[in-house]
């Protein structure tokens, strides 16, 4: 009898830390405009949950894994990704940034052009850094950049660790959804 009371407070008390407590995501982006080819990879816990290639062909978003392409039409106007918009914009709100690195390789055929190129890139992601850093105060952030003087190569990655709690999900969805019928109802 002791056993199922246990299991009574142990079940709930095991769902309630699995909502509250934060899970840690490893986001990886890469993109490469010369070859229109780019990369994105999430890991939760080390573990991959999902690695695509993609490309970009004027409206349409070609995806790409081991076992399958699918073709999407990017329509921003659709009602969905309205919804979809809002989800991100109160996501980021309640995102934890841990670890942020940048990892650039470029080449412009011409020694004096990429060097000038890189320094401006170097400066605008350091600015960037410093007011993200004024923003997620936690962030470690680090830029890795390499210069190719005489190739011509664009290579960009990002690598991000994040946390988000399953509840901050669940409250981020609920209010894009209020937020987007307020809208809809207050332009009737």
């Amino acid at each position: 009898m002791e056993l199922t009371k246990s299991l009574y407070f142990l079940i709930p008390t095991f769902f309630i830390i699995l909502i509250c407590f934060p899970i840690f995501f490893e986001v990886r982006c890469g993109y490469n405009p010369l070859k229109n080819k780019g990369i994105i990879a999430i890991y939760i816990l080390k573990i991959k949950i999902l690695y695509y290639f993609y490309h970009i062909y004027g409206k349409y978003l070609v995806i790409e894994n081991e076992k399958e392409t699918k073709k999407f039409e990017l329509e921003f106007s659709n009602p969905s990704f309205i919804i979809i918009e809002e989800f991100i914009k109160q996501v980021v709100k309640k995102i934890k940034v841990k670890v942020l690195y940048v990892y650039y390789n470029i080449g412009l055929n011409d020694a004096f052009y990429s060097a000038l190129f890189c320094g401006l890139l170097n400066t605008i992601l350091t600015i960037f850094f410093t007011f993200l850093k004024n923003r997620k105060p936690t962030a470690s952030m680090c830029i890795y950049d390499t210069v190719s003087y005489n190739k011509l190569l664009t290579e960009i990655v990002f690598r991000g660790q994040i946390s988000i709690s399953l509840f901050d999900v669940a409250y981020s969805y609920l209010m894009s959804v209020i937020i987007i019928k307020r809208k809809v109802r207050n332009n009737i």
